[in-house]
């Protein structure tokens, strides 16, 4: 049974009896009241049919006794029954109506008057015939007891009334156990059912993990109490979970960081190897192939092998530069970067590239923006990097676009993403987006990985976003790359902006 119905029953239980109690006082005095005016009525006739009767013992006149006690009990009076006893308490004279025929009255309590010469009121409750008597001493005039006399009135309106104060009250009574019972149920529904309900159900929220969940009680009672300790606890262990994430996110990036110092050395002294053994004979043969292409006509059927044979010489050499940069980057040298003018140069340097592959590029950067903090040819490098990786992936008629935006502000829309880095506030955020084909999930979670590439057929290296993240996370930035497959892809760079005491020729270490 839960709490709120048990407590609500005690209560109820409590207030039964109560007011079943105060009902029961209340029916006992209403019938003590009702009895009390109809032994006064009785008394007071029982005292005028005695002096009636003493003035006609006196006078010795027995006949009007008779004719006074017989007109009593058939005139419209609450009298049934008037009898005359003598001194050895027997009838001298009498009348007695239907309904009081069987009321005995208590021989004990004739022969007490007679002694005593005190008057005896009762009240006889009997389930048949209730009724109220009197029993008078009746006197001579020197105050000698010379007789009894009997007054009975059959108190049939006086049990009616008794019945109906009786139902009346327990009509009453019922009405306000009922009014109470609401009120009752109604108190212990607010004040104790729902906030206990309402904490049931953020426990098992917890227990589900959802942590967010907070109990709204505005009270100052225990409850209220119970739920402020319980938001407290709930903000304390939100408080570990976030530090434990932030403590395993930190160990993993740790991890990465030195995976990646590992994976750089290695592919630095691979690349000091290559650049040594491979990069003489590839001059070697590169002049070569010049000499060759330069004797030949250009109508030639070798002179397009020898073409191709440069530019894959020079494709190589250029994997070989990207390798040593990438290995040994440089510490940018930052200062206060004006953005617009770089959005800008990007856009006229690969004007021609968009125009041959048939793309639209916009910039768009509002007016009074406040300054970078960047190396402005490693900017440069980043911008061209990920207009150029726009470019390859939109298809002609569609449309790159470079954008500055707050550092706050909402992203495009739910695609998928992935992020690196954690910026210095403040920050400005560099958005390059495109209308291309977009990346599947497994292809984003990849995107930063050295040597991996999503256009291997078009000559990638699959080294342009790792050389990306380290150059903006150099400059204490983040980037955050959302993609998906249809959808196109965005790449928001945000950027630290330059305060007011920074000044030129910082260096900055990774």
């Amino acid at each position: 049974m839960r709490i709120a119905t048990r407590l609500t029953l005690l209560l109820l239980a409590a207030v039964a009896l109560v007011i079943a109690g105060f009902g029961y006082i209340r029916a006992h005095q209403e019938r003590q009241r009702l009895t009390a005016e109809v032994q006064q009525e009785v008394l007071v006739l029982a005292n005028a049919i005695k002096l009636t009767v003493e003035h006609a013992l006196r006078d010795r006149q027995p006949q009007d006794i008779r004719e006074l006690l017989t007109e009593m009990v058939r005139n419209p009076n609450p009298v049934d029954r008037i009898r005359i006893f003598d001194r050895r308490l027997e009838d001298i004279s009498s009348a007695i109506s239907d309904v009081a025929a069987t009321t005995l009255i208590p021989q004990a309590e004739l022969e007490q008057v007679l002694k005593s010469g005190r008057t005896i009121v009762r009240y006889l409750d009997s389930p048949a015939r209730p009724a109220a008597y009197a029993i008078l001493p009746l006197k001579t005039r020197r105050g000698a007891t010379i007789g009894v006399l009997e007054v009975v009135h059959v108190a049939t309106r006086v049990q009616r009334q008794i019945q109906e104060a009786t139902h009346d009250q327990i009509l009453r009574l019922s009405l306000l156990s009922l009014t109470i019972a609401l009120v009752i149920w109604l108190t212990v529904r607010v004040s104790i059912r729902q906030p206990i309900a309402q904490l049931v159900r953020t426990a098992l929220a917890f227990g589900r993990g959802d942590l967010s969940r907070r109990l709204v009680l505005k009270r100052r009672d225990e409850v209220g109490q119970l739920a402020s300790a319980f938001n407290r606890m709930a903000e304390s262990i939100q408080a570990a979970q976030a530090q434990i994430v932030a403590e395993a996110q930190a160990r993993v990036e740790l991890e990465r960081q030195v995976q990646q110092a590992q994976k750089l050395a290695a592919v630095g002294r691979l690349a000091s190897e290559v650049a040594h053994e491979i990069g003489t004979p590839l001059n070697i043969v590169s002049g070569r192939a010049e000499v060759i292409q330069k004797g030949l006509a250009t109508d030639h059927p070798l002179s397009r092998h020898v073409a191709t044979i440069l530019r894959q010489i020079e494709r190589i050499s250029g994997i070989i530069r990207q390798l040593l940069e990438y290995t040994r980057p440089r510490r940018p040298t930052v200062r206060p970067v004006a953005v617009g003018p770089i959005l800008t140069r990007t856009v006229e340097l690969l004007e021609p590239m968009a125009r041959q592959r048939q793309v639209t590029v916009q910039a768009q950067a509002p007016e009074a923006l406040p300054s970078l903090l960047a190396d402005p040819d490693q900017l440069q490098q980043v911008l061209l990097n990920l207009v150029t990786n726009a470019l390859d992936a939109t298809p002609p008629g569609g449309q790159v676009r470079l954008a500055v935006q707050p550092a706050d502000a909402e992203a495009p829309d739910g695609r998928p993403r992935i992020q690196r880095g954690h910026a210095v506030e403040p920050s400005l955020t560099l958005v390059v987006s495109d209308t291309g084909r977009g990346m599947p999930r497994d292809q984003l979670e990849q995107i930063f990985e050295p040597f991996f590439s999503t256009k291997e057929r078009r000559g990638g290296t699959g080294l342009g976003m790792p050389i990306v993240e380290d150059i903006v996370r150099a400059h204490r930035g983040a980037i955050e790359v959302q993609s998906a497959e249809g959808a196109g892809t965005a790449v928001l760079l945000q950027w630290p902006v330059a305060h007011a005491g920074d000044g030129t020729n910082n260096s900055m270490q990774n």
